[in-house]
């Protein structure tokens, strides 16, 4: 099985588990599966994805000067639909009409907003639905997967293959001592991924 956009390689897994480089049958497999699944959990934890697609994504603005629009390593056109006939047709201009905005205090971080100038032509259109068209790549990158987050998956995927030794949640032995596999993240990995944990509003 083909990883899927993971975000630890699975040379990197088989040697931290001293399993060496080579392709093993079945590990080598079900390394690759815990890889993907591992990837994804972190996904799940963080409210973000670390790995870059490019598409078009089409957003409702609520407000005419600012506009969260998720990640994004790099936006190449923002359209909208300023006469709300459902089809985005005003391209703005970069630098002119808006800036996107990051958060500038971590190096490396993708753009997350769309901020209107002052100075330019044109506002988001307000309440019109779908009525910002957003066309780039989405995510982080190619190879700007953050270090803590590779290092966070290698945790998370090597104790999650150690599992199969495990099958009823715990390790260790009477003399050495039993220590229960827990049902979620490893606390090293959740302290890890805590600095890029998208923060839900309070409904």
């Amino acid at each position: 099985m083909a990883i899927t956009n993971g975000y630890v390689t699975r040379n990197d897994v088989q040697q931290a588990l001293g399993l060496g480089t080579a392709t093993l049958v079945p590990d080598s497999e079900e390394i690759d599966q815990v890889i993907t699944s591992v990837s994804r959990a972190i996904d799940d934890y963080c409210g973000r994805f670390f790995y870059s697609v490019a598409g078009t994504v089409t957003f409702t603005a609520n407000d005419y000067l600012y506009l969260p629009i998720g990640d994004w390593s790099a936006v190449t056109s923002i359209k909208t639909d300023e006469d709300n006939d459902g089809t985005p047709e005003v391209t703005l201009t970069a630098g002119t009409d808006y800036r996107l905005a990051t958060n500038k205090v971590v190096p490396g971080w993708p753009y997350t907003a769309i901020q209107i100038t002052s100075f330019g032509s044109h506002t988001l259109p307000l309440g019109v639905t779908e009525g910002v068209e957003v066309i780039g790549t989405r995510g982080w990158g190619a190879n700007a997967v953050p270090a803590p987050v590779t290092a966070a998956a290698l945790i998370q995927t090597s104790r999650i293959h150690a599992r199969r030794q495990s099958p009823y949640g715990v390790a260790g032995s009477p003399e050495g001592g039993i220590v229960r596999l827990l049902s979620r993240l490893d606390p090293d990995v959740e302290l890890m991924l805590r600095p890029y944990r998208v923060i839900q509003e309070a409904i």
